[in-house]
């Protein structure tokens, strides 16, 4: 009876991990690596809905050209929600 007291919530814990951890942090290591890859040129989507095409990047920020009329944005990288398809 003990033993079982005791691996009931081991198991749990497992479980949250599984369910709820693991996926999080692999969603976070797809967004860093397309944060990573984006590219002068590419259509991008912020996470405040903004969307813009890319004029240049550095290791930090990115500068977006909105709606083609010469309007620029300097962004932090991870403030890039997802590259839009062309």
């Amino acid at each position: 009876m003990n033993t079982l007291q005791f691996i009931f919530p081991v198991l749990l814990i497992v479980l949250m991990y599984f369910l709820m951890i693991r996926p999080q942090q692999k969603k976070a290591k797809q967004h860093r690596e397309m944060i990573n890859q984006i590219e002068s040129g590419q259509r991008v989507t912020t996470i405040g809905g903004i969307k813009g095409t890319v004029r240049s990047v550095d290791e930090t920020t990115v500068v977006l050209t909105l709606n083609g009329s010469g309007t620029e944005v300097t962004l932090e990288k991870p403030a890039i929600k997802q590259v839009d398809p062309s």
